[in-house]
């Protein structure tokens, strides 16, 4: 049984390209890790990877093997997942991957129903802003907004979130021209503004005094008046409440982006898995649609 584990084990080391990274998803030490992989080399009579001060990469061995481990990988966590549905209660972990923004201001008040319709199921939340692999990097769900492209990926549409021009100081502009003459904090991704009203469409390139790939930032930039920055309302709603944030054009509409559930396209879904797809689709996205939740 350790000679499969170990097979599971170099898989990890192999899809992360590190030693410490396989540690980190298997809550093993780097030398741990480190000295399994040399004695499954050793019992094997191959080197199965390369070994630098900077990568850990495969060898043509090492190519083979994986492919292998991989599918005892997916049997064992396929046998672990029918035990879990033989229970009562649906059981094990999901992970979860989303912008740092949506992590904040979304997902604790997302997950606080879940986790307590399910007390056995727990989370692992990868909030970053970068793009992420779901299938290397083994996520179950990630939470998207704007377009999805690339993987063989299945989407659930839940909701079209509002979004508004936001500062610091009321900034009375008699159309979105006079955007041109304030300084502007743009995200990334998102680089032309487009503002609709009465059936006019204005469509601006915003000159940015500050731009992030974190939304973050860009609120908080906002709030200590570094300039105007296009936001999803309900992120800013406290902040408008208490008059640190003031809605730019209100009279402007602004085309909402889609939030968006996708997941790999995976054979085999457990019961903790098709609990929580089934609660994002029933879950009350009004606190921060534009309109009802998509179907």
């Amino acid at each position: 049984m350790g000679h499969a584990e170990d097979m599971i084990l170099f898989a990890e080391v192999a899809e992360t390209g590190s030693f410490t990274q396989a540690g980190m998803r298997l809550r093993l030490p780097k030398s741990t890790v480190s000295q399994r992989i040399s004695g499954l080399e050793a019992r094997l009579g191959l080197r199965l990877l390369n070994r630098s001060t900077r990568a850990v990469t495969l060898t043509a061995a090492g190519l083979v093997y994986l492919d292998h481990c991989r599918r005892l990988r997916t049997e064992a966590e396929a046998a672990d997942r029918a035990m879990c549905d033989l229970k009562d209660q649906p059981e094990g972990t999901i992970r979860i991957t989303c912008a740092e923004v949506t992590a904040t201001h979304f997902l604790p008040g997302f997950l606080a129903p879940f986790t307590a319709a399910y007390p056995g199921i727990a989370v692992d939340i990868l909030a970053t802003n970068r793009p992420v692999d779901l299938i290397a990097e083994r996520v179950d769900f990630a939470f998207r907004v704007g377009d999805v492209v690339g993987q063989e990926l299945i989407q659930t549409r839940l909701a079209q979130i509002r979004r508004s021009l936001v500062a610091a100081k009321d900034c009375p502009l008699e159309g979105p021209r006079g955007l041109a003459g304030l300084r502007c904090l743009v995200l990334v991704a998102q680089p032309e503004w487009t503002l609709t009203r009465d059936g006019t469409t204005h469509r601006l390139r915003p000159r940015a005094a500050a731009q992030s790939d974190s939304m973050g930032f860009l609120l908080q930039a906002a709030v200590q008046g570094l300039g105007v920055a296009l936001l999803p309302t309900y992120v800013c709603r406290p902040y408008l409440a208490t008059g640190q944030l003031h809605e730019i054009l209100p009279g402007w509409q602004i085309p909402p982006s889609p939030l968006s559930l996708v997941m790999p396209n995976a054979r085999h879904r457990s019961a903790a898995q098709h609990a929580f797809h089934a609660h994002a689709r029933s879950f009350d996205y009004s606190g921060i649609s534009q309109n009802a939740p998509a179907d």
